[in-house]
C-alpha cells in the first residue's frame, strides 16, 4: 500500500517540476519593463507613446485567428451546400 503512495507523491513532485520549469522559462521569455518616475521627461514621453498607440489601435477589430478561421470555414460550407442544393433541384 505504500508503495502507491509512494508513487503517487513521485509523480505528483515530477508534475510539479515540469510546471514549474515551464513557468520559469515563460517569466524569462518575457521581459519586463519598468515605468518610468512620475514627474520625469523619459515618464512623458511613455504616456505620449502610449497616446500615440490608443489612437492607432482604436477602433480596430481584435479578432482572434480561431475564430477568423472559423468564419471562413462556415462560409465555404455554406457556398458549397448552395452549389449542391442548385445542382439537385434544378
Amino acid at each position: 500500500m505504500s508503495s502507491g503512495n509512494a508513487k503517487r507523491k513521485k509523480s505528483q513532485q515530477k508534475r510539479a517540476q515540469r510546471s514549474a520549469d515551464k513557468s520559469h522559462k515563460r517569466d524569462r521569455s518575457q521581459a519586463h519593463r519598468h515605468l518610468p518616475k512620475v514627474g520625469t521627461s523619459p515618464e512623458q514621453e511613455h504616456l505620449q507613446q502610449q497616446r500615440k498607440a490608443d489612437l492607432v489601435d482604436f477602433g480596430r477589430i481584435r479578432v482572434s485567428r480561431s475564430v477568423t478561421t472559423g468564419l471562413v470555414v462556415f462560409a465555404l460550407v455554406t457556398i458549397a451546400a448552395f452549389l449542391v442544393l442548385i445542382l439537385v433541384f434544378d
